[in-house]
């Protein structure tokens, strides 16, 4: 992981430098909103996995919104979701312009794998009408003695930003969060770049800050999730851009 935000952070570097010297670049990024599909960032659409066993599912989408919309579904069934509730600023055109691009990840962990949870797993990322989406094929191998699970209680889904790109505006989010049948069990903390504990601005548990620009707010924010003494840390690197001259 800590190679894949370095390559990453290489190429945002690139991507604010191409962006200084190229106006069509850049004004490409303001005004061209979509929300892509990340393979790389991805686990693969199709694989095996044997019953019992620890199961994770990643799905990743590059976004030209800070906050979006996410849906799971197995088996055509909805099993969890993330409703985001947008800045009132920005209803603005510029003010939503100035945001230039996202990655948000969602991942799905299961401590042990039920032959049930085999089938077909969709992920949609949506912003107003706006959506993307992707269906993992999943092949769970069956015991001879199996053990049913429930899947709710057996499921940790979360969803976070992996790295955010913006203009000057004055607040952005930083969302991580926890699905809602484990929401209660699960403590989440925010670290700026040197380590210090924040605040959590709202109740879904996303970062909110306010006025941010390069000095101060440029770099690895960590979101620590623990649940039951077991935790994990989720980075998001934040690059503020300077104002175009």
């Amino acid at each position: 992981m800590k190679m894949i935000t370095k390559y990453i952070l290489y190429l945002l570097i690139i991507l604010v430098n191409d962006c200084s010297s190229s106006p069509a670049l850049l004004n490409r990024l303001r005004r061209h909103k979509a929300i892509t599909f990340q393979s790389d960032l991805s686990s693969p659409i199709e694989f095996n996995i044997n019953e019992g066993s620890k199961f994770r599912l990643t799905c990743s989408f590059l976004s030209s919104f800070d906050k979006i919309d996410i849906f799971w579904f197995h088996n055509h069934t909805l099993i969890e979701s993330f409703i985001s509730t947008n800045i009132l600023e920005e209803e603005d055109d510029e003010v939503e312009n100035s945001f230039l691009l996202a990655s948000i990840i969602s991942t799905i962990e299961i401590d042990k794998t039920h032959f049930d949870m085999n089938g077909p797993y969709k992920c949609i990322a949506m912003h107003n009408e706006i959506y993307s989406q992707q269906i993992f094929h999943i092949h769970v191998v069956a015991n001879i003695n199996s053990i049913e699970t429930n899947f709710s209680e057996n499921t940790l889904v979360t969803v976070h930003t992996f790295q955010s790109l913006f203009e000057p505006r004055s607040q952005t989010s930083l969302m991580c969060r926890v699905g809602n049948n484990r929401k209660d069990k699960c403590n989440v903390q925010w670290f700026d770049p040197e380590d210090e504990s924040l605040h959590t601005l709202n109740e879904e548990t996303d970062l909110v800050l306010t006025n941010p620009n390069f000095e101060d707010n440029m770099g690895l924010y960590t979101c620590r999730i623990c649940c039951h003494n077991q935790c994990q840390s989720l980075t998001a690197f934040v690059y503020p851009a300077g104002s175009e001259k």
